[in-house]
């Protein structure tokens, strides 16, 4: 699944300096997607926490730094579902803003670096090793100290800006400008290298992140098992599954609720089980050769442990019903399963006999039980 650009949300301390920022994350989100969200302040010696839930890149020594006071932070999330709005709180009262980007259908952030420059261009780091199918997303800044505020920020073709936005500080004063930008790749290679331009000199920082594509690589399925479903979403998972071969799941494994750890399959799939053939063997269970038993294998109440029953021709008997019983053992509720519980080698104690609308029903052994006039028969 390659991954997919969703949207951006900005905002700065705007014409005075602030002690936190309030942010917003990017409309449309949704669980499972991926965000970036990145600091830009300016402020000699002044830091911010992580907000909860949110992760610094990794392999960067956080913030980065150009000049004395440009500075930069960036965090990383892989976004719940009822994910609150996170705050960036400051050490002291800071110019600056921060940028949120999105993607979709990505793993998380496999390698991010930083480049800094003092001018009016500063050049993407270079990543190499990028995926196929993977993001890129930019996060720039340029900072002065006083004089023209920049009035844009301009990325590299190859790149979609998606933010350019500055603080409003009167010019005696120092001001920010920040931007992002994204790219999505689709041949695996080293990426970088381009330039973001300022119209002012200044101190800039840039932050470049490769955002990996989710991939259904280490995704393994029981053998014989036939998945016309996504099992590449992230939540997917088959490292420990096992199961009878043959067995054909219509599924979507990716949803979080699927889990075939220990042969537990998502509640209300049906599964067709050969319970009798030699190589079925689903929770180890066993039965007459022969016997299938189409069982709601995700149920609460689906359970064939240690099914055990006689072959031979028999009456039709319901497992699922509270008072039935398979040698002790029980089965989702309302099945039905044929099995052999007047033959000669039956042996069966305890088990229902349903009371027969004519005739009597035969005991093994010497002697009949007579059909009574209501109930049912437990054969002896």
């Amino acid at each position: 699944m390659a991954v997919s650009y969703v949207a951006a949300t900005s905002g700065t301390s705007g014409s005075a300096t602030s002690t936190s920022f309030a942010t917003t994350l990017p409309a449309g989100w949704a669980a499972g997607d991926v965000a970036v969200l990145v600091a830009h302040l300016s402020g000699a010696a002044l830091t911010i926490s992580t907000p909860a839930g949110w992760a610094l890149l990794a392999s960067i020594t956080w913030p980065a730094q150009e000049g004395s006071a440009s500075r930069a932070y960036a965090w990383s999330r892989t976004l719940q579902a009822g994910d609150a709005v996170p705050t960036l709180s400051n050490s002291g009262s800071v110019t600056g803003g921060w940028s949120c980007t999105a993607y979709r259908g990505a793993s998380g952030v496999v390698q991010a670096a930083v480049a800094t420059a003092s001018g009016t261009a500063v050049t993407l780091p270079t990543l190499p090793g990028v995926g196929a199918g993977s993001a890129l997303a930019v996060a720039a800044q340029c900072r002065v100290a006083s004089g023209t505020i920049p009035t844009n920020l301009t990325h590299d073709g190859a790149y979609l800006e998606v933010v350019d936005t500055a603080t409003s500080r009167a010019t005696s004063n120092a001001n920010v400008r920040l931007g992002a930008a994204y790219r999505l790749i689709s041949s695996a290679g080293s990426y970088g290298g381009e330039q973001v331009t300022s119209d002012v000199t200044g101190s800039m920082i840039a932050v470049l992140v490769e955002l990996g594509a989710a991939s259904s690589d280490a995704t393994t399925a029981p053998d014989g098992i036939s998945v016309p479903a996504t099992i590449g979403d992230p939540a997917a998972s088959w490292s420990t599954d096992s199961g009878p071969d043959g067995v054909t799941v219509p599924a979507s494994l990716g949803a979080p609720a699927a889990s075939w750890a220990a042969e537990a399959a998502p509640a209300g799939v049906a599964v067709a089980v050969g319970l009798g053939d030699p190589a079925a063997a689903w929770s180890g269970a066993a039965g007459p050769d022969g016997l299938v038993v189409p069982v709601a294998v995700g149920s609460p109440a689906a359970a064939w442990s240690v099914n055990i029953s006689p072959a031979g021709a028999a009456a039709p008997v319901e497992l699922g019903e509270p008072a039935a019983g398979w040698a002790g053992e029980t089965a989702p509720d309302g099945v039905e399963v044929p099995v052999a519980v007047g033959g000669p080698a039956a042996l069966q104690p305890g088990q229902r006999v349903v009371r027969p609308y004519s005739g009597t029903v035969a005991r093994p052994g010497p002697g009949v039980v007579v059909r009574p006039s209501a109930g049912v028969v437990v054969r002896p």
